[in-house]
């Protein structure tokens, strides 16, 4: 009873004492004002899968020459090294894998920087050790022509760490962090940055942009007071003759009192902000006794970390820093040189960290605060990530005081992910539309994915990029420019929003992968055909175990179609030794679809999904290895069921023969709308593939006007299709996965003569109704939920195979419009 009497008073001393501390705290004023923010996921992602740190920078850059192009580059989480650019006149944005699966941790974000001639030239490093016991190095990889991002110059390895500098055994040398400046006062010469020796930061430089580099040199260290006390640096020039820099004692995850210091290089010199003269390059390394001491954690009782320097019109720095009066308390603080004084001012309290912490466990990075960024080329503009009810919010605030008070204008709002880590673009002067980008969070729960973590693989952090640039409003559907908007919209938000992970291989995933293999198809745009070979890197390009279930084949169309790109026979050789098994082992004579009551039911094909599941694998296998084998196996296989479960008199076929008798409330038959979209779908993407002269393709043409010819009929005012086709009274709603596949394959008959075109009205409307239930983020709706017949759903239901079947029928869509 004592001990538990002790604890309570323990507790309201603290939190009486952390309730005064905060009393203490003065915040500015502020106003916000009306804007026209959106929830984040309105806006463009420059990646669905991407993080980045704020310790290399610059992050992102706009240059201008030839093109008008924001470049940008981050790490996924299949931890490949990316960069990308969003181009202002075309609006497309392009993606290029620097370096596949370097590691899984978002400190390894690029940074890049632009020589002369509008090359580029990207640093990157790698946080950990990983398995190897060697440090790694600095990498740098630069473009072989300018403004250009598909041809690249071959990767260096710069080990800049000078073992003359070491001054323990044991102590690191990698390279971490990565920080690129150019100065035109001394001839074009490179200066990169990063944390090196025993977690102090270095420097080298480079006066032939970067081909080869003078030995590293640590340029701050802070006391020894325990073993890799590693101070963090934040780096700024504009190009002309100044660096600034900030740095701090070390972690504040290790720092009682982690204060923020200052110092700026000019020709060869490190000074004072007042311009007293700290010391010459060659007298290296700093100490923090030397520098301007912006901010005393002793004296204010909460410790600091660094975010970002910039410089105002007259030259003089500006800083933004957290302060943490409690861990789980984070205030963001402005900063400004004025001449003669240091101004610093607390902004706002941001909430606490923005990590999706494991419930049971305690926070390891308790102080990773939403994030805080300068805009350089206007200091008094910030940028902040804010917890603004349960999520973290991005602004932009202004200030025409030295930070005295502030306007708030929100950039998100109403936001159902965290916003995060902020970065407003280099380069982008006013009037550029692409002012700042961030992360969105998914998940987050470490910034890794090493051992250490305990996480899986699909517990990861998923984040995306995105840009202030809000996605384009859907206003003509058939728009050929506008069909394509909106299958990146869905797309985008589907790979930011995905179904369970450890299905992957499973068919839904794998009906989404076939769609997205459309949008491939016309933009032939890298980042969708690239997040195919990642999910296939990471599975080994093997498929489910259970290979003799049909819904697990699905995924094999992928493989085939990626080897059709790719002609890596890795990717092919797990899915043909699959479809080999049914070859060897399934034989048409011995084939049994029924359903009830067979203890085989899902060795063989006895329900009408598995028609879009397992036979385009076959043909899909037939078309990348040319062998007639897989194709002729199909035809086989693929009668044995549509002849058992199609019902010619209403041209539909049931979903198993468990409904030959099942009926609905008024006593018509049940014939599911997904159930049959799956089948016309099959029907469609088997004719595609199969030869104009194979022997039994008027049959698959006959079954395919038949069925379309009846949905054609049963298409509702709304232009969709209800849950059960001949029931509309069950849910007299239209459902959108059934609907996406009956307009896709619709769609496919116009375009191949095998629907009238009288029809192409009809068709349209079908579409136009789909994309109405696309919402302003990209989710397409009243989905309904997995199942095997007609089941109620909701406006707000979504599911990636409906994703998929809306961007098989958004390719056929667009290239029937493209006709006009």
């Amino acid at each position: 009873m004592k001990n538990r009497l002790k604890i309570i008073v323990g507790t309201i001393l603290f939190l009486g004492t952390l309730s005064s501390l905060e009393a203490q705290i003065k915040t500015v004023k502020t106003k916000t004002y009306k804007t026209e923010a959106q929830n984040s996921e309105a806006y463009k992602s420059m990646a669905f899968n991407g993080a980045w740190c704020w310790f290399s920078d610059p992050r992102a850059v706009y240059y201008e020459g030839k093109y008008k192009r924001t470049y940008g580059g981050w790490v996924d989480n299949y931890g490949n090294i990316t960069i990308g650019y969003y181009d202002h006149d075309t609006h497309n944005i392009e993606t290029k894998i620097l370096k596949y699966e370097h590691e899984i941790d978002d400190h390894d974000n690029p940074s890049i920087l632009f020589d002369d001639e509008g090359k580029l030239l990207v640093f990157f490093t790698r946080h950990g050790y990983g398995t190897s016991r060697s440090p790694h190095p600095m990498f740098l990889i630069k473009s072989k022509n300018p403004e250009d991002i598909k041809v690249w110059e071959k990767e260096q390895h710069l080990f800049l760490n000078d073992d003359k500098e070491k001054e323990a055994k044991n102590a690191s040398m990698n390279h971490d962090y990565s920080n690129p400046i150019r100065l035109k006062s001394e001839n074009g010469r490179i200066f990169l940055f990063w944390r090196g020796i025993d977690g102090k930061p270095g420097y080298s430089f480079s006066d032939d942009t970067g081909n080869t580099w003078a030995k590293g040199k640590v340029l701050y260290k802070p006391d020894p007071i325990y073993s890799f006390r590693r101070p963090y640096t934040k780096v700024y020039s504009n190009g002309d003759s100044k660096i600034h820099f900030v740095f701090t004692d070390g972690h504040p995850r290790n720092e009682k009192n982690n204060n923020i210091y200052y110092t700026y290089y000019e020709d060869g010199t490190f000074y004072k902000a007042n311009g007293t003269k700290i010391k010459d390059l060659s007298d290296l390394p700093l100490y923090p006794n030397e520098l301007d001491l912006v901010y005393n954690a002793k004296e204010e009782k909460a410790k600091a970390w660094n975010w970002d320097v910039a410089e105002d019109e007259k030259g003089n720095p500006v800083l933004m820093y957290a302060t943490f009066p409690t861990d789980s308390t984070h205030y963001y603080n402005y900063a400004k040189w004025t001449g003669k004084k240091w101004l610093n001012n607390v902004l706002v309290n941001s909430g606490n960290w923005f990590m999706n912490t494991k419930k049971g466990t305690k926070e390891a990075e308790q102080n990773y605060s939403g994030g805080m960024n300068i805009d350089h080329e206007n200091p008094n503009e910030v940028y902040l990530s804010v917890k603004r009810d349960s999520f973290f919010e991005i602004e932009k605030w202004v200030t025409k005081n030295d930070g005295k008070s502030w306007k708030i204008y929100p950039v998100t709002k109403n936001s159902t992910k965290n916003n995060i880590r902020p970065f407003a673009v280099r380069g982008a002067k006013k009037g550029n539309p692409l002012q700042v980008m961030w992360m969105q969070n998914t998940n987050y729960i470490n910034y890794s994915h090493a051992s250490w973590t305990g996480l899986s693989f699909e517990e990861r952090f998923q984040s995306s990029i995105k840009l202030n640039i809000e996605s384009p409003k859907i206003s003509d559907p058939l728009n050929p420019d506008q069909i394509l908007d909106v299958m990146r919209q869905t797309a985008d938000w589907q790979f930011a929003n995905p179904y369970n992970l450890k299905r992957i291989l499973e068919w839904h995933w794998a009906t989404y992968f076939i769609g997205l293999q459309s949008l491939y198809d016309i933009t032939k745009e890298e980042r969708y055909k690239e997040e195919m070979i990642n999910v296939g890197k990471h599975a080994n390009w093997q498929l489910d175990p259970k290979i003799l279930y049909a819904d697990n084949l699905a995924i094999s169309a992928n493989w085939a179609w990626l080897y059709n790109l790719e002609k890596d026979p890795k990717m092919i050789e797990n899915a043909k030794y699959a479809l080999d098994i049914h070859l060897a082992t399934r034989r048409a004579y011995r084939a049994d679809v029924t359903f009830a009551g067979n203890p085989y039911f899902d060795e063989w094909w006895t329900w009408c999904d598995a028609l879009f599941m397992a036979p385009p694998a076959f043909a899909q296998m037939y078309k990348s290895t040319n062998e007639k084998k897989y194709l002729d196996y199909m035809d086989r296989m693929f009668w044995k069921t549509a002849d058992y479960l199609y019902f010619k008199e209403d041209s539909l076929m049931f979903r198993d023969d468990r409904y030959f008798v099942d009926t609905a409330k008024n006593d018509k038959k049940v014939f599911w709308s997904r159930g049959n979209g799956w089948v016309v779908a099959g029907l469609a993407r088997i004719l595609n593939v199969m030869p104009k002269d194979y022997p039994n393709r008027v049959k698959y043409e006959t079954m395919f006007k038949e069925i379309t010819s009846k949905l054609l009929e049963l298409q509702g005012k709304d232009g969709l299709w209800t849950v059960s086709l001949l029931d509309p009274s069950f849910l007299n709603k239209g459902e959108t996965s059934g609907s996406s596949f009956f307009v896709y394959a619709l769609a496919y008959g116009l375009n191949n003569g095998l629907v009238d075109k009288k029809y192409t009205a009809q068709v349209e409307k079908g579409w136009i109704a789909l994309c109405n239930n696309v919402n302003n983020n990209g989710r397409l709706g009243n989905v309904q939920p997995e199942g095997i017949d007609p089941k109620p759903f909701t406006a707000k239901n979504w599911h990636v195979y409906a994703t998929g079947g809306f961007l098989l029928a958004g390719k056929e869509m667009y290239k029937m419009e493209s006709k006009k």
